[in-house]
């Protein structure tokens, strides 16, 4: 427990403390706190993005034409995967081209997360896409399809 003395000088000190005053020193102290700025505000879901799902989900629909619940399934998440990849590339090119105050060791981890992250969406691609072939090749169609579920 600080005593009182302890406590009023930690008060006429934390006057004294003004920041950084250089527009360098403000630039880097901004991120101190960063461990990535994979959630930062800048790299929110706008309703352009959402409108980019909306259209790489129809173009699939159209592209594969599903025929069954689960090849429909199957290819909204091909569709989302795809979204989901160039969201990260978009904000991989974003981190490159700004001028980088983070010291070097974590802007590479900084990467690493992002190439996790792409081969991650890369993988359930890949995956969604192998079933929706074997579903094909297995002649699961059937005559008509349920109405596809549509993302609000």
């Amino acid at each position: 427990m600080a005593t009182k003395k302890q406590i009023a000088a930690n008060r006429r000190n934390a006057l004294k403390s003004t920041g950084p005053r250089t527009d360098r020193g403000k630039a880097v102290s901004r991120f101190n706190a960063l461990r990535h700025s994979l959630r930062a505000k800048s790299h929110s879901l706008s309703i352009g993005s959402l409108d980019e799902l909306r259209q790489i989900r129809s173009d699939y629909i159209q592209s594969f034409q599903p025929q069954t619940p689960k090849q429909d399934d199957l290819v909204l998440r091909m569709a989302f995967a795809r979204w989901q990849m160039l969201r990260w590339q978009r904000v991989e090119a974003q981190e490159l081209s700004e001028p980088s105050y983070i010291d070097p060791l974590r802007q590479a981890r900084m990467m690493d997360l992002l190439t996790y992250r792409q081969a991650r969406h890369q993988r359930a691609f890949t995956k969604a896409f192998e079933q929706y072939r074997r579903s094909i090749r297995a002649g699961q169609r059937l005559p008509e399809s349920p109405p596809r579920a549509l993302i609000s």
